[in-house]
């Protein structure tokens, strides 16, 4: 079985990221031309759009343009994970002592997603964008978070991940995910070497940490050549850098410790 967003959902949400991209008004022909959708299903769901002040259209130019109420709907989120020091910090600080890029990612469902990115200013790199999301079985990410729950949920997740065909690259086999999340938890990291593609690598560590509720995990990528070559350098730094963080010393050291803001066990806080 595949797994479909709901059509509506999706297509309201296609339109707005084709805003995102051409950053300009659109006119209706080319909404749905490049969304490949019927003319009159674009229709109505760019008028419904412009009803529920979404989408402003122009009469005289008869173009769509998003209003300022799409920003507000999560413009708090962003500041409210970059307000915690403690995880601006450390990403600030490990893409600084490494130079590659550097990602802060939590679990999302059957996926991990990237929400705190730094890139280095060189040209070695192919950097996610920050929002981007992976599925959790095919990341060095995803390795980390799974490393630290139990094989019946990681099985759970695989199954649910075949049954729903969301992999593009065909089934996954639970033995070889087993394989890696058992050699993670030996390590504590998981080691990703040409993955997503063969010119990207990636090291990532579990945080053994929530925010507000949900594991995050940290990563190292760039390019394979630079980051097998510094693979040993690398796997020390963050793990030296998550000690700090976790004792705050080193630069941490004089940080407010605004860990209030997590919620290590969500199904305790509810009793």
């Amino acid at each position: 079985m595949e797994r479909r967003a709901v059509k509506s959902a999706s297509r309201t949400l296609e339109v707005l990221e084709l805003f995102s991209e051409r950053r300009r008004p659109l006119r209706l022909n080319e909404v749905y031309t490049v969304l490949g959708y019927p003319q009159s299903s674009a229709t109505n769901l760019l008028k419904s759009m412009v009803m529920l002040g979404y989408l402003n259209y122009n009469r005289a130019t008869r173009t769509y343009l998003p209003t300022i109420r799409v920003s507000s709907l999560g413009n708090w989120l962003t500041g409210f994970i970059h307000s915690q020091s403690r995880y601006r910090l450390l990403v600030d600080e490990l893409q600084r002592q490494t130079d590659e890029t550097v990602g802060l990612v939590t679990q999302n469902d059957l996926f991990i997603q990237y929400v705190m990115m730094r890139v280095p200013a060189h040209e070695y790199k192919m950097p996610p964008n920050e929002g981007t999301m992976r599925l959790i079985l095919d990341s060095s990410s995803g390795i980390a978070l799974l490393s630290q729950i139990s094989d019946r949920e990681i099985d759970k997740i695989c199954r649910y991940t075949n049954y729903y065909q969301l992999s593009s690259g065909g089934r996954f086999n639970i033995e070889d995910v087993m394989h890696e999340v058992k050699w993670a938890r030996h390590t504590g990291y998981c080691y990703a070497p040409n993955r997503p593609t063969e010119e990207v690598s990636s090291i990532a560590f579990p945080l053994n940490e929530h925010l507000q509720g949900i594991p995050v995990a940290i990563g190292v990528g760039g390019m394979a050549d630079r980051i097998s070559r510094e693979k040993a350098t690398i796997v020390a730094t963050i793990r030296r850098l998550i000690g700090e963080f976790k004792d705050h010393t080193g630069p941490f050291a004089d940080l407010p410790d605004d860990s209030f803001l997590d919620d290590p066990d969500p199904a305790t806080s509810r009793e």
